[in-house]
């Protein structure tokens, strides 16, 4: 049995850094402040509070860990470290003035937000700052450090968090890791030229108290729930079934057997996971459990139940080769009730189909684990019979925070891009159709060979890659997609692109090289969906669209491979027809 603590304490978890030996660390120092209100508070009180209470609970070790261990690097000289704090912080983070930073009249600015400087001299060594604040106030902070003596070769080393990223502050300089295309604008010249550190917007989150503390309304229990299917290995022979229960179950057993059979069950073992997520005050901690089935046999149904539920579920595995296959398709769910009676609609008109792919935002926040409640509460009558297939949005990536929540999820396959962690990529075919799931979140060009390899192998007559941000939008561009993965859908013959986002329908000409060709043509077609509802105006046609729409209703898509013949419906949930596109290949396609 595993035993692994999620922690929503995502600044560790986002930067992977252990602290050193010792050190009280700002993870366990506001663990040690949310323990203390915990017993003293309760649950109503936590949710009541606001900065003059938290204030009552944080100690004088507290206030110097969470003043100076939250950011540290070393100088080799003496140094000028800025802080540019976002002018629109209503409180500016407590240990500014204590540590005898000051105030500058000085200003940075891009397109979104404004900074005011905060500026203070240190001698050559280890360098120390501290937390954004207790509220979760986007935008972080970012710091520029320069020599005090002009001319001094400055070095710097002994980064913490590790995977710090250096710039050169200039204009055009990124400041965030996760929104590289957010730049600065506008600088004073005493700072251009000095040593530019990012960080991620989603740090801020790592000490938010103020606001900071939920409720779960679907908290857990003795007995098994948010029961979910989705594959770990080959379709055909394999399926994992995933559920959780109260962190007071200490095993979990599913038993199965093929479908309508009068033979014994067979009995399969769980392993689990511990979820913690110490701001939901009525279930921080619940139990992930997880059971993979193999060696089953292609096409054929099968039966099963989760001990301590009496509910009996099938499932079908894929066929051992080519065969007629529907599935539906979904993007931009967060968590919302609009995802139930999409898929009920769906059921309801296509009784057959076998899967369900989101491409991402399947949640609002995915390191809120109170999100993921309601998204397998939406899908309670879905995903106990028929697989889930996700990428990975921006949104279940928040902030830069990282795919922890998301990967606690899904039990997914590990065939994906070598350099990204398991199931953030990952490939399998099913009755004769190849598909894909990327993570546009992460590095593109990281899964751009694996994407290749991918593709160049497979003997699938239908390809489909999914990803959640769109190559071919009006709204946002993303030419690295178009620059790495494009030219091999292309060259491989990838049918359909599956993407969200932008929150709107839209339907691509089929694109080769970037230039859009006539109806028909073989190349690849683009598509994007909402799940959510849209404001329903007007847009304007781009030159390579067939279809932009705000339909204004959340919408699914539903998918038909017969052979040859491909065609796809846009639909929502009272059946009415938005899109629908067919193809159909030639022999030897």
């Amino acid at each position: 049995m595993l035993n692994r603590r999620w922690l929503w304490m995502v600044g560790l978890v986002a930067c992977c850094v252990a602290a050193q030996a010792g050190e009280p660390g700002v993870d366990r120092t506001v663990e040690g402040i949310i323990a203390r209100m915990r017993s003293a508070l309760g649950r109503e009180g936590l949710l009541k509070l606001d900065a003059a209470t938290v204030d009552l609970y944080v100690t004088a070790a507290d206030r110097a860990v969470l003043a100076s261990r939250y950011w540290r690097f070393t100088a080799n000289v003496p140094v000028l470290v800025s802080v540019m704090r976002a002018v629109e912080q209503k409180v500016p983070p407590f240990w500014l003035q204590s540590r005898g930073f000051a105030r500058t009249g000085l200003r940075v600015r891009n397109e979104e937000y404004e900074y005011e400087v905060w500026q203070k001299s240190f001698p050559a060594g280890e360098v120390g700052l501290g937390i954004n604040g207790f509220d979760q106030h986007r935008p972080h902070y970012f710091v520029s450090v320069g020599p005090l003596k002009p001319g001094s070769a400055l070095r710097l080393s002994g980064y913490y968090p590790r995977d710090q990223h250096r710039f050169v502050m200039h204009k055009g300089s990124p400041i965030y890791h996760d929104w590289p295309d957010l730049v600065i604008t506008e600088l004073p010249d005493a700072l251009k030229g000095q040593a530019l550190l990012t960080t991620i917007r989603g740090r801020a989150r790592e000490a938010h108290l103020v606001g900071g503390f939920r409720t779960t309304s679907n908290p857990s229990g003795p007995k098994p729930d948010q029961l979910h299917l989705t594959w770990a290995a080959d379709p055909a022979t394999s399926i994992a079934v995933q559920w959780r229960t109260a962190p007071s179950v200490r095993a979990g057993r599913l038993q199965w057997r093929p479908a309508g059979s009068a033979s014994a069950w067979r009995m399969a073992r769980a392993s689990s996971d511990t979820l913690t997520d110490s701001r939901i005050v009525n279930d921080p901690v619940v139990r992930a459990w997880r059971a993979v089935l193999r060696g089953l046999r292609p096409g054929t149904a099968y039966e099963y139940r989760v001990e301590g539920s009496a509910a009996t579920h099938r499932f079908r595995t894929a066929p051992a080769g080519p065969a007629p296959l529907t599935f539906t398709w979904l993007s931009d769910t967060h968590n919302q009730p609009a995802t139930a009676s999409l898929l009920a609609a769906a059921l309801r008109r296509f009784p057959q189909q076998s899967f369900c792919t989101v491409s991402g935002d399947l949640v609002g926040t995915g390191q809120n684990r109170d999100d993921w409640d309601q998204f397998w509460r939406h899908l309670a009558a879905y995903a106990p019979e028929r697989p889930v297939v996700p990428s990975m949005g921006n949104h279940d990536a928040i902030d830069g925070l990282g795919p922890d929540g998301y990967l606690a999820q899904f039990a997914l396959p590990a065939n994906g891009a070598p350099s990204l962690r398991p199931g953030r990529s990952y490939h399998f075919e099913h009755s004769g159709l190849l598909f894909m799931a990327l993570d546009a979140t992460d590095v593109v060009s990281a899964q751009t060979a694996w994407l290749a390899e991918t593709l160049r192998k497979s003997k699938a007559r239908w390809k489909v890659a999914a990803f959640h941000f769109p190559p071919y939008s009006l709204e946002e561009d993303y030419p690295e997609i178009r620059r790495q993965w494009c030219p091999l859908f292309d060259r491989y013959g990838v049918d359909l692109v599956l993407s969200g986002h932008v929150h709107r329908l839209q339907r691509t000409y089929p694109i080769r090289a970037n230039r859009a060709l006539p109806e028909g043509s073989a190349a690849p077609v683009y598509l994007m969906t909402v799940a959510v509802a849209q404001r329903g105006e007007e847009a304007k046609r781009p030159r390579y669209g067939l279809v932009n729409l705000e339909p204004g209703v959340p919408i699914y898509h539903a998918f038909e491979l017969r052979g040859s013949r491909l065609t796809m419906q846009a639909l929502d949930a009272d059946g009415k027809e938005w899109d629908r596109l067919e193809i159909a290949k030639p022999a030897g396609r």
